[in-house]
């Protein structure tokens, strides 16, 4: 493999760090929230897991579109209209299990709620539709799978998969959300109805 190198003398041009992530999601109301901290702070202690809970953040990820260097108005406008052209009805989500998906060695597992595939129909048709709304050129395209879950805490120990009492609620909207890196804080950038 061969690889280009800057002649001597001659620095590369930085590239600048990826800052800004824009992804959908759906939100979890109050009473899952509330439930949903409850339950990482149980395992954080139960486990000896070095992470913490940010009730604030938690969320279950639809579609990201990635880090980039600076946040456009152009990718918020696409962003924005495709998923104003989405429709679906109102479905429960409800998580039923907890894991840590595998990560690196050395980097941080995510402690997540989660729940088999059949139990998250509406939540994985939420996620085609808008897949096909922001990428509309590519008909008939395969559409990644996805593993609908909530993240509860990052720790380099691991949850092994168990049933937990189960956390559900009705959703029927989704939202577009900014995270910048090192902010600690999700900005929401667009809101589906009601």
């Amino acid at each position: 493999m061969q690889t280009h190198r800057a002649p001597p003398g001659q620095a590369r041009p930085a590239q600048p760090p990826l800052e800004h992530h824009l992804f959908f999601a759906v939100l979890p109301d109050a009473a899952v929230r509330g439930a949903a901290t409850d339950m990482a702070r149980s395992l954080i202690a139960r486990y000896a897991l070095n992470g913490q809970v940010r009730t604030e953040r938690l969320h279950a990820t639809l579609l990201s579109l990635g880090w980039e260097a600076t946040l456009s108005e152009r990718q918020l406008a696409w962003a924005r209209g495709a998923a104003a052209r989405v429709r679906v009805a109102p479905f429960e989500l409800r998580f039923d299990q907890v894991l840590s998906f595998a990560r690196a060695p050395r980097a941080k597992r995510p402690c997540v709620l989660c729940a088999p595939g059949a139990a998250q129909v509406g939540f994985v048709r939420l996620y085609e539709a808008l897949h096909a709304a922001l990428w509309p050129e590519v008909p008939g395209q395969q559409i990644p799978p996805i593993t609908p879950h909530m993240t509860l805490c990052y720790s380099r120990q691991a949850v092994l998969q168990q049933a937990v009492a189960p956390l559900a609620w009705t959703v029927d909207r989704f939202v577009l959300l900014h995270n910048r890196r090192g902010s600690g804080a999700l900005t929401s950038c667009w809101a589906s109805g009601p």
